[in-house]
């Protein structure tokens, strides 16, 4: 995972380059977001459940994930209360602890990181945690502090429209084509969608170079450094303490601890602006643990194999 993480990060800064020669822009990234989730996401989430060797503790990772995340919620409103802190600047700094980029970040790394992790598990922790948490309690948390007279809400009709992306279509698949006693896909089905699969780590750092600005940063230093402890520090020990509980082992425990690992989630920017939430914390937290987390993940694969 050092090597593919220190590649990420080159990725990233490649794409910051990128765009400030010109090469291409910022309003480029929302077409690499559609090439990834259309194109290159699909197909390495079939060929993942395809290939995989399905068994009864698989259930138990969206469990674990919601845990996670209920539990850094509780303490992140908590503190924030403790700390005075104004509604808006609260609110951003739950939605950015609280769920991380187990999508666009979390699934490709772990694919390309070679063995010691389950990549059916962290399919699941994905799709039937993170995917339902984005829509349902992002939501509710982004709309209740950022626009407190409206009251908390569920976007059920956001939650329907992502469960039917063509990621989810893959994840229905592949289990299909599993359970079916499928053992080996024929070669000109196979080879394109290894070839597409493995564009989704390239692509999705291009996009994070694309949207990476450290201005402004140093005036966010306290939001900052509460956010990267709680993101890719408490989350992480929260991991270890939920798979210890339900008793996880082996491939599928390493891959719950580190997707609780992951760095704030690009959509918690998304959804959190839209609804007033601090768009600066926000966009900063999501810059900040991302860069960070191409040093922290590798280390912390180090202590768990």
């Amino acid at each position: 995972m050092t090597e593919t993480a220190i590649g990420a990060l080159l990725i990233i800064l490649a794409g910051a380059v990128a765009r400030r020669a010109g090469v291409i822009r910022r309003d480029d990234g929302p077409v690499l977001v559609k090439v990834v989730i259309h194109l290159a996401l699909p197909p390495l989430i079939f060929l993942i459940l395809v290939r995989a060797d399905l068994h009864g503790s698989l259930l138990l990772v969206p469990v674990a994930g919601f845990a996670i995340h209920g539990l850094l919620v509780g303490f992140v409103v908590v503190s924030t209360r403790l700390w005075g802190m104004d509604r808006p600047r609260a609110g951003a700094l739950i939605v950015a602890t609280a769920v991380g980029n187990t999508g666009f970040f979390g699934l490709p790394l772990i694919a390309a990181s070679g063995d010691g992790f389950s990549l059916p598990a962290a399919v699941m922790y994905d799709a039937l945690c993170t995917g339902v948490i984005t829509w349902t309690s992002t939501v509710a948390i982004a709309t209740s502090y950022g626009r407190p007279q409206g009251g908390p809400r569920v976007s059920l009709s956001d939650l329907g429209r992502s469960l039917l992306l063509p990621p989810t279509w893959a994840l229905v698949a592949g289990l299909a084509v599993n359970l079916a006693g499928v053992e080996e896909l024929p070669a000109i089905v196979e080879r394109p969608f290894e070839l597409l699969g493995a564009a989704t780590l390239p692509l999705t750092m291009i996009y994070a170079g694309l949207m990476l600005d450290l201005r402004g940063v140093e005036r966010l230093w306290r939001e900052l450094g509460y956010a990267v402890v709680v993101r890719l520090g408490l989350s992480t020990l929260l991991g270890v303490a939920v798979a210890a509980v339900l008793r996880l082992e082996g491939d599928v425990r390493a891959t719950v601890v580190i997707m609780a690992a992951m760095p704030t989630a690009m959509m918690s920017l998304v959804i959190g602006t839209r609804s007033g939430l601090r768009s600066d914390v926000l966009a900063s937290a999501v810059v900040v643990t991302t860069l960070l987390s191409t040093l922290t993940l590798p280390a912390l694969r180090a202590v768990l194999l």
